[in-house]
């Protein structure tokens, strides 16, 4: 799959940034994720005030009001520059993965295929992190052996997981969260062409992460991995890991998010203090599905607001009736 004619425009926010030597950072997201990929922002610029930062942001579609708040970034900071990259949205549609995905997720490699064109590193981030302290260790220099910088998943769950990619049991599977990617090397591997490749010809059940880490072990790419304190993997779903003082990224992994108002775990605190700094200080996430309708209805209920909780309800039953007829 040739990636040079899937991006449909760009639009760089501010033209005039002055600096040379930047970190560049790479997000995929869909329109959704805009509000938290803002505040993810907030947090790496308030952590890093000595470093620049040129933000490579690929989407299908953004509203105009995201694009102005972004560009209030550009406007008030001299330590930034964002740019926009419309991703053809038909692109990936014939490959393998669960529908509960977005198909943002492989967006990320399409990022890195049209960013190895001028950079050789860039780093990758997930939306769903917040940036607690300074990123610098991670940018200092390396060998330039490496495929990419990341972190070792954990959990009772992966060493089955290993074996259903036929992946060895002392291989260190990795996820992909936040990834520090050598671009020189992945473009002389042809990376993005392997991953295509793989997710033609099967499902997964993390699409993009499992077909990177099933390409670095058969190739036997080198892996650099890094301290768990760069992708801290904090599951809201009761099994919450705290946060240590040490913490510099960290990731909500999991279907539960700090920006959902059903959310009641102690983190949401956290990360409404970085909203409430953003551009996004009155965002508000509504349900997408029915769900997150009666998720909706539960916190209405717990205020003792029985009339909205009685709304919510209703609108979880209608959705929850058009999903199954």
């Amino acid at each position: 799959m040739e990636f040079k004619n899937s991006i449909l425009e760009t639009k760089t926010l501010n033209s005039t940034f002055p600096y040379e030597k930047v970190i560049h950072i790479a997000l995929a997201i869909d329109e959704p994720f805009v509000p938290p990929a803002g505040i993810l922002i907030t947090s790496i610029l308030k952590n890093n005030p000595a470093r620049n930062f040129f933000v490579h942001i690929f989407l299908d579609k953004i509203s105009q009001s995201s694009i102005e708040r972004l560009q209030k970034f550009c406007k008030l900071s001299n330590k930034i520059q964002i740019k926009i990259y419309y991703v053809n949205p038909t692109l990936f549609k014939n490959l393998y993965f669960d529908k509960n995905y977005s198909v943002a997720i492989f967006y990320r490699i399409v990022a890195a295929d049209i960013l190895a064109d001028e950079l050789d590193e860039m780093i990758y981030m997930d939306s769903d992190m917040l940036c607690l302290k300074s990123m610098e260790e991670l940018f200092q220099n390396s060998s330039k052996e490496y495929l990419l910088k990341a972190v070792a998943d954990s959990g009772r769950w992966l060493a089955e997981h290993k074996r259903n990619l036929n992946l060895s049991a002392d291989f260190r599977y990795f996820n992909a969260g936040i990834l520090y990617l050598n671009l020189k090397k992945w473009r002389q591997e042809k990376i993005s062409a392997q991953l295509i490749e793989l997710l033609r010809n099967s499902d997964y059940n993390l699409p993009d992460q499992d077909t990177l880490n099933m390409i670095a072990y058969r190739n036997n790419y080198a892996i650099e991995y890094l301290p768990k304190k760069f992708n801290h993997f904090f599951r809201l779903d009761g099994t919450e890991i705290p946060i240590t003082d040490d913490v510099v990224i960290e990731h909500f992994a999991g279907n539960l998010k700090p920006w959902y108002l059903w959310c009641d775990s102690e983190v949401k605190q956290l990360y409404e203090s970085y909203q409430a700094e953003s551009f996004w200080s009155d965002f508000k996430y509504l349900p997408k599905n029915y769900q997150e309708c009666r998720f909706m209805g539960n916190v209405f209920r717990r205020n003792g607001n029985w009339l909205e909780a009685f709304k919510w309800y209703v609108k979880y039953v209608e959705n929850k009736f058009k999903k199954f007829f």
